[in-house]
Parts: structure tokens; C-alpha cells; sequence
């Protein structure tokens, strides 16, 4: 017994199931985008309130890939997720001094041995749960 099967592929319905903005591969990307963002700004470290309000996600496609990616855009965001290695504050002018208030004394010099701070890889570690509820298999660069 012999059976024919012919199968006719509409190229642009695959494309739109693929990379249409309402498509189930981009829907998918957006839901665990938003997660991850979602996770990110749960667990974000928290003094002033503006390093947690600065998440943002974007999803779309370029170049037939289908992309999506949370960051965070305050200015000290890396120092914060990535800490920072012992370094030296000096003033901003030549001359200059600093000035801090450290147990109730006003302290005045020319440079502070700042020790660094450890890091709080936040946002990393939001992407790295919802990938792995997701079923996602992560591999470091």
C-alpha cells in the first residue's frame, strides 16, 4: 500500500507565526521579557527607588531574529549589579576637597581609599529563573 502526501507551505504565514508582532514566538519572547522584568524590579537593591523604577524590556525582530532583552539605564546600574574593585575618590577640581559626614563628624580631605562594594547581580538572577522555569538551558560567554 502506497500513500501521497503533499504538504504546501504558505511562506508568509509561516513568517507571520514566526515573526509577526502577534505571533506566538514574539507573544512567548514578550511574556517571559516581561517576567524577567517583572522579577528584576522585585528583587532590584533599593536606597532612593530610582535604580528600580529604570527597568525596561523590548522585544521585536530584526534581521529575521527574534529578540527581547530587560535593562537597566540609571547611570550607576553596573556598579550597583557588577560591584566595584577598591579605587580612589578624589575631588573633581584640582585643589579641590571632600567633604562627608561619617559618625556625626563633617570630614574634610583631598582623597578617600574607597574598599568597593560587592555586587548585587539582581537582574541576572531574574533572567536566569524565569529561564529555567521556562525550560531554558543557560550557557555563560
Amino acid at each position: 500500500m502506497r500513500t501521497d502526501v503533499r504538504i504546501d507551505l504558505n511562506a508568509g504565514e509561516i513568517r507571520r507565526l514566526l515573526y509577526g508582532p502577534v505571533g506566538p514566538v514574539v507573544r512567548f519572547i514578550r511574556s517571559v521579557a516581561r517576567r524577567v522584568r517583572t522579577r528584576a524590579v522585585l528583587t532590584c537593591p533599593v536606597d532612593t527607588g530610582r535604580l528600580r523604577t529604570a527597568h525596561r524590556e523590548e522585544v521585536g525582530v530584526r534581521a529575521g531574529r527574534v529578540y527581547g532583552f530587560v535593562e537597566n539605564t540609571v547611570e550607576y546600574a553596573a556598579a550597583v549589579h557588577d560591584g566595584t574593585a577598591a579605587h580612589v575618590i578624589r575631588p573633581r577640581r584640582p585643589g579641590g576637597v571632600l567633604r562627608f559626614v561619617t559618625g556625626g563628624q563633617v570630614v574634610f580631605t583631598s582623597l578617600v581609599n574607597h574598599p568597593g562594594t560587592r555586587a548585587q547581580p539582581w537582574l541576572r538572577e531574574a533572567m536566569e529563573d524565569v529561564a529555567r522555569q521556562e525550560g531554558f538551558r543557560l550557557v555563560r560567554r
